[in-house]
């Protein structure tokens, strides 16, 4: 026994298979009817009730698959069965009365079905205003306005059922248009049928509302789903207008069009297809929707203004230049503040994380809020969001499940250096627009700035908290070194040599004995302050300047199957104490490692200096770092401590290994003179 679910969508689906296999004898009735003069309740042509109904009831089958009992479901499905009877019986009922003389079977319910049924339609937009997107009303306090407007639609309607066809058209006897269910004087049907169609648009007024107020109080992702609504409705009033602008647009394309929109804003909205892709559709809607009705509005008042002072040929002349002339300032004026009145939903996601951002202690708070505003914003399954630690490896956070398939990985940068990378996975059966890729782009470039800062932060405390502990360490092997090493020694020589000058008189080879010793501990004295002085600058530097320096540090890395070249461009005199020390550091550091693992035949070390930087680039031609094509490898402690050197400067350096060789490339900053 299939279950009440089951059920629902079985019962939703044959009426959708209705409204289809419906179309079929309706467009051949209509074929064969050919051009002919139809009777006047049923002069319309039937295509224009079935193509509305073939769009309402594959919209309803479509959300019957995945909700049948929703609310919205069964509204489009009733309203696709009541266009599908009213072209079908109105095909039916012209085929048999101008062809075979009404003789044909069914000829009365259809003549009926064909007249009287279209009006039925009026009932679908307060139902779909009161009932979009959820199915269920704003609020409980909502029921009495929803009675009102439903029930005065179908009190309306109900007239135009039922009120007798030669009030509202002379003619006939038509078969079975007239059912005797209320018999009231010829004067009060015209009275009532007058008052129905004011009595429609005054009920609609509730339902409107019903939708603005929705509309104010939903959140971003209810708020998507309204506006696919507002886009259809707005589709139909430019429709409806269109016959002012261009008056041989017919009636029935106009009904149709818009009947199609709303079935398909239904079907998007309440199946959540591709939500977020409407804001340019829908403001350009909103800009030549509103510029066409102003464009109206200034060409009959300006017609109507010029007609009483010129002749009409040349006020509809005068109409139209200065519609030309208000044509352009008017679109830009519109579409300005559209676009400020659209911009809030997608950009509202950066400003939401900005602030989240600003709230954020430490990368990876910042991080885990990038990923949630990703997710968030692009109704992403799985999002992660991944930084490169500045001393190796790799800080990440995930949202979702994780996927391998269909991801999209985004890298981001700061100040052109990669620092991580951005990977999303796009809701199913959808692609990044690009709309959302440039929102992707505006977040990753605040999630690098903000991650880059807090980590330059964290690196900037965790670099003078190793400064302050360098230097204190510093001072206290200095201090060691000199208490127990120096001031020992030369306190023996004092001691030394005041015994020589007691013995010169009494034993003078004894007293020269004495002062060898002095002379022996005088040497490893300044062996000791020369190796103190090296260690605070290396004097290669002082001696032979930076290049010399690397040169002659090159003699001693290289040996006979390495070949290290040494090449300079830009002025070299006159570096900061600072840049030089960090230059010959990375570039003896680097000429180790290529001497330890490279395995390599040459290596070129090249030093520029333009533009107030100091270019220190080592590349060699050996087995590389193992990872080809990863950037940014600092796992190494020698590598680590190059980028370290670079950035307690301002500067950068990255270590790139290619398919054979590394190449190490330092920037440091050149103060400026004075």
């Amino acid at each position: 026994m299939l279950s009440s679910v089951s059920r629902s969508t079985v019962a939703a689906l044959a009426i959708a298979a209705f409204c289809l296999i419906a179309a079929v004898p309706t467009t051949w009735a209509e074929i064969e009817t050919g051009t002919v003069t139809r009777p006047g309740p049923i002069s319309f042509s039937p295509w224009s009730s079935t193509v509305p109904a073939v769009a309402l009831a594959l919209a309803g089958a479509v959300l019957a698959l995945r909700l049948p009992r929703h609310a919205m479901t069964w509204i489009l499905l009733g309203g696709g069965l009541v266009g599908a009877l009213n072209g079908l019986g109105a095909a039916w009922a012209a085929y048999s009365l101008t062809r075979h003389g009404g003789a044909l079977p069914l000829t009365a319910p259809a003549f009926y079905a064909g007249a009287r049924l279209g009006p039925l339609m009026n009932l679908l937009p307060p139902l779909i205003l009161l009932f979009f997107p959820d199915g269920r009303l704003p609020s409980a306090r909502w029921r009495r306005p929803a009675w009102l407007s439903l029930g005065g639609t179908g009190l309306a309607v109900l007239v135009f059922l039922t009120v007798p066809w030669h009030v509202v058209e002379p003619g006939g006897p038509w078969p079975g248009l007239d059912p005797p269910l209320v018999s009231l004087p010829d004067d009060v049907w015209r009275s009532l049928f007058g008052l129905a169609p004011v009595l429609i648009v005054v009920t609609l007024v509730p339902a409107l509302a019903a939708f603005a107020v929705r509309f104010g109080g939903a959140g971003r992702e209810r708020r998507a789903q309204l506006r696919w609504m507002l886009l259809a409705g707005l589709l139909n009033v430019v429709l409806l207008a269109a016959p002012l602008v261009a008056g041989w647009l017919p009636a029935d394309v106009v009904f149709v069009a818009g009947t199609v929109a709303l079935a398909a804003a239904v079907l998007i909205a309440v199946g959540r297809y591709r939500l977020y892709d409407i804001d340019p559709v829908l403001g350009w809607t909103l800009v030549y929707g509103a510029l066409a009705a102003a464009v109206v509005v200034v060409d009959v008042a300006v017609f109507a203004g010029m007609s009483a002072l010129v002749e009409e040929p040349m006020a509809a002349v005068l109409a139209a230049g200065v519609v030309a002339v208000l044509y352009a300032p008017l679109r830009s004026w519109i579409q300005k503040r559209v676009g400020g009145l659209l911009r809030g939903e997608p950009y509202d996601v950066v400003s939401a994380l900005a602030r989240r951002l600003e709230e954020s202690a430490g990368p990876e708070e910042l991080l885990l809020a990038v990923a949630s505003a990703v997710a968030s914003a692009f109704r992403s399954p799985y999002v992660r969001v991944e930084l490169d630690r500045s001393g190796g490896g790799v800080m990440a956070v995930e949202h979702g499940a994780r996927r391998d398939e269909g991801v999209v990985v985004l890298p981001f940068a700061y100040r052109d250096v990669e620092i991580g990378r951005l990977t999303l996975v796009p809701r199913a059966g959808t692609r990044l627009a690009e709309a959302d890729q440039r929102l992707l782009a505006d977040v990753v470039r605040q999630a690098a700035a903000a991650v880059r800062a807090t980590a330059l932060t964290e690196e900037l405390q965790q670099s003078r908290e190793r400064l302050v502990g360098g230097v204190e360490e510093e001072r206290r092997r200095l201090r060691r070194d000199l208490h127990d090493g120096l001031g020992p020694t030369l306190a023996a020589a004092a001691l030394k040599v005041e015994a020589a000058g007691n013995l010169m008189e009494r034993d003078p080879a004894l007293a020269r004995e004495a002062l060898g010793q002095v002379r022996g501990d005088l040497s490893t004295v300044l062996a000791d302050v020369r190796r103190l002085v090296h260690d605070l600058r290396p004097p290669a530097l002082d001696q032979f300047g930076l290049a010399g320096a690397l040169r002659h540090a090159a003699e001693r890395f290289g040996d006979g199957s390495l070949s290290i070249v040494v090449t300079t461009a830009g002025d070299l005199t006159g570096l900061p104490a600072a840049a030089e020390v960090a230059a010959y550091r990375i570039g003896c550091e680097a000429m180790v490692n290529v001497t330890r693992h490279a395995r390599a035949g040459r290596c070129d070390v090249r030093l520029i200096a333009t533009g107030g930087t100091l270019e220190v680039e080592i590349v060699d031609d050996g087995r590389g770092l193992g990872r080809a094509g990863q950037t940014g490898d600092v796992t190494g402690v020698g590598l680590l401590a190059m980028r370290e050197r670079a950035e307690e400067l301002g500067g950068r350096c990255t270590i790139t290994a290619g398919a054979a060789g590394t190449r190490v490339h330092a920037v440091l900053p050149l103060a400026v003179p004075a």
